[in-house]
């Protein structure tokens, strides 16, 4: 279904946030955490700017693009009312990527306006209803609703919590300005109430939380090689790059708040449609199993997941919940530790591609399902050197004809550090899906990849003793 592009978006946040903000700056209190509400909360504020995206939003579509979906009225209005869902099921990219985006500017809208992040996800919710049933002049999509929600949290919160890392409210000056458009880039709403209420040029202590106790972030860039499992003549090549960040360390970060631990995974490459994999994770609950002191330690952790993955195979994404078991194993020489985390999870809405599913211009199944997990790692102050990964998802359709979807996937990565900060390393994995569906053909696909790149990382440990 059409959806809103990112500069339109901050184009009409921009506008919206201008139309809240107070005619005067104020002097707001220091906030103590950059995951918990700041004070003087501005529900109504927050509120209105979700809802108000929309509108600006729909207008600018119908105004100046002419699109036909965006010419809503109360004709419209009454029909999406009277009608109700429907499953939007084209536009992969759209629907798993475009819209849990746009669900992150209701989220952050909220927490720009010091919400907590449970009081933040009502709000992200009315957003996405709103616009499904009132923004659009087609009939309401469930898919999109869901996506658009369970998404825009996940997606806001993390982009919260980097934009406040990226903003120094004690600098000034040149340095300061330039930290806060970067941060505006990063969160558009967060950075556009900061503008609209004088925030930008305002000196005070920063949050006690801005840059976690632990975090890393990391670079790899080289070339890639996929190819069918079954075909080696099928083998492509092309550049790549991968972007990896993690905030805060799951083991040795004490749980205070949901996504106080999160860890993003990007990688682009130009022969599989550019954004090839998008993995983010976000830690709700934690509970330690062990204790501080303990030379091995463990901990029960509950997360929020997104996924976006599209490769020759298949195209994936879900919104799930993962629950888990992480644990560190001291090994001794060189500060080298051992982690493992094994995992199960139960998508709350999964989407795969239907492939030859007959069903006219369908291409995509929606439905939930469950998952498991198993990593291996050795790690050393934060910075992993050998991964071994094995994931399965099982996916059953409930959009279209009856089916069941399996995808496993396994991946070998290894890093020779050079420095304390460059490396190069080998990748390699595979992936196997398979489909079965009740009234149509079965389809098995599975591809292989191997990565060959330079690596440089930023990283910064607990101190964790060994």
């Amino acid at each position: 279904m059409p959806c809103l592009a990112a500069r339109r978006v901050v184009a009409c946040a921009a506008f919206l946030v201008c139309l809240a903000a107070p005619a005067q700056a104020q002097q707001y209190p220091v906030r103590n955490s950059t995951v918990e509400a700041c004070e003087n909360q501005r529900t109504l504020d927050a509120v209105a700017q979700a809802l108000g995206v929309n509108l600006v939003v729909n207008r600018i579509d119908a105004w100046v693009f002419d699109w036909d979906w965006a010419r809503v009225g109360f004709e419209s209005w009454s029909k999406n009312l009277e009608l109700g869902w429907q499953w939007d099921e084209t536009q992969f990219g759209i629907n798993m990527f475009v819209h849990p985006y746009h669900g992150s500017l209701y989220f952050d809208a909220a927490r720009a306006n010091c919400l907590t992040f449970w009081e933040s996800v009502p709000v992200t919710f009315l957003g996405s209803w709103t616009w499904e049933f009132f923004g659009e002049k087609w009939r309401p999509s469930l898919n999109d609703f869901w996506m658009t929600g369970y998404g825009g949290v996940a997606i806001g919160e993390m982009l919260h919590r980097l934009s406040a890392a990226i903003i120094d409210e004690e600098s000034s000056g040149g340095e300061r300005i330039g930290r806060e458009f970067a941060a505006m880039l990063v969160n558009p709403m967060g950075g556009l109430n900061r503008l609209a209420r004088g925030e930008w040029t305002q000196q005070r202590a920063n949050p006690v939380d801005r840059l976690p106790g632990s975090y890393l972030a990391q670079i790899k860039a080289g070339g890639r090689v996929v190819r069918e499992a079954e075909s080696p003549g099928s083998a492509t090549g092309s550049p790549t790059l991968l972007i990896d960040v993690r905030f805060g360390d799951v083991i040795e970060t004490e749980h205070r708040a949901p996504f106080d631990v999160v860890s993003v995974l990007a990688q682009v490459s130009p022969d599989g449609g550019g954004l090839n994999i998008l993995r983010a994770l976000g830690r709700l609950y934690g509970k330690d199993l062990t204790g501080a002191g303990s030379r091995h330690r463990h901990q029960f952790v509950v997360s929020q997941r997104f996924d976006y993955v599209n490769n020759p195979v298949y195209r994936f994404g879900e919104q799930s919940l993962e629950l888990g078991l992480h644990s560190r194993w001291r090994t001794g020489p060189w500060g080298l530790s051992l982690g493992t985390r094994v995992a199960g999870d139960i998508v709350m809405l999964g989407a795969i591609d239907a492939l030859e599913a007959g069903m006219g211009t369908r291409d995509i199944d929606y439905g939930p399902g469950l998952g498991a997990l198993v990593e291996l790692s050795l790690e050393r102050d934060g910075v992993t050197y050998v991964a071994f990964y094995n994931r399965v998802r099982y996916l059953r359709s409930v959009s279209g004809p009856p089916a069941d979807h399996s995808i496993l996937f396994s991946g070998l990565d290894i890093t020779i550090p050079l420095t304390s900060q460059i490396g190069i390393g080998a990748y390699i994995s595979g992936d196997d899906r398979r489909s079965y569906y009740t009234d149509l053909p079965n389809d098995h696909r599975s591809y292989l990849e191997s990565r060959f790149y330079l690596s440089w990382n930023l990283a910064r440990s607990t101190g964790r003793s060994r």
